[in-house]
């Protein structure tokens, strides 16, 4: 694409005028002339139009594969800055509106922040719209050439997690049953989410694996062994250690609140609470009718 093509075809994505790019620079008819090709710029009248347009010099005289490398530079620095200062739905829109083609680089920033944004999402409730980014974080670690197994992982430790709550909460891309778990031992949730996975299958052993090592006043490690206790049917222990995460002062993960309700409504039932388990499990519907809300 020659020089003044490139920068009407800028020009117009930008939705700018021949008047508002010219500036006070050059003439409306040069800037025209340029356009069509019967003019070539100066270097002077170059860095104007690049400037006005957002691209570098280097852009708008580069030919073929150079031009990719001239649009990522002027753009990967923002997309960088904004996924390392933790503002990962802009730095997500950023790589879904890059006026370059996405390369490995950039999918790998894109599936973190869908990755990130999937959890920021379960973490509040929001379960339809965490489960569409856990798959598209998914989706995006397949298009690089990255190692990538820690986004499947985790991805997966959430799937096995919010399966229990809603069959319906599962990924359209892979079989959580069958996917690799030990790379998402470095994340907290995780190890909590696949010993409450091991547990519930009548692993006690290897659910005090996935959580060895964690602080013990921890709500994750502290719901564990609440649950250890109910199967040893020691259920005021495990209301002590249930009730403890519900005072913590420490936002609680809402998926997490639904199954502690869920185990102090068994725990006020065997200790023939019966109020205490009417509340407990009052409480429960009100967080899963949150949990399955479409939002």
């Amino acid at each position: 694409m020659k020089i003044g093509e490139k920068i009407k075809r800028l020009r117009t994505e930008k939705v700018m005028t021949q008047t508002e790019l010219a500036g006070n620079v050059i003439t409306r008819n040069m800037l025209s002339c340029i356009e069509n090709g019967t003019a070539q710029p100066s270097l002077a009248t170059l860095k104007h139009i690049a400037a006005k347009l957002n691209v570098p010099a280097g852009y708008l005289l580069a030919d073929g594969d150079d031009e990719f490398i001239y649009l990522k530079l002027a753009e990967i620095s923002n997309i960088k800055n904004a996924y390392t200062s933790g503002n990962y739905k802009i730095c997500r829109d950023m790589c879904i509106n890059a006026s370059f083609e996405r390369d490995d680089e950039v999918n790998l920033i894109f599936s973190e922040c869908s990755l990130a944004l999937a959890i920021e999402y379960f973490n509040i409730g929001m379960l339809r719209r965490a489960v569409s980014y856990f798959d598209e974080a998914i989706e995006l670690s397949e298009q690089t050439i990255y190692k990538t197994n820690h986004i499947r992982a985790v991805a997966s430790a959430y799937f096995r997690y919010m399966r229990r709550i809603s069959a319906t909460l599962s990924s359209d891309i892979i079989d959580e049953n069958e996917t690799e778990i030990f790379s998402a031992m470095s994340d907290n949730f995780s190890r909590y989410a696949l010993s409450f996975d091991t547990l519930e299958d009548g692993n006690p052993e290897i659910a005090e694996h996935f959580v060895s090592g964690l602080d013990e006043n921890l709500h994750y490690v502290l719901h564990i062994n609440a649950k250890r206790d109910m199967l040893r049917e020691d259920y005021e222990e495990a209301y002590q250690k249930l009730y403890k995460i519900l005072i913590n002062p420490h936002k609680i993960q809402e998926p997490l609140m639904y199954f502690v309700f869920s185990d102090l409504e068994i725990c006020c039932k065997e200790r023939k609470d019966f109020k205490g388990a009417y509340e407990y499990s009052n409480n429960k519907i009100e967080v899963l009718q949150k949990l399955l809300t479409d939002n």
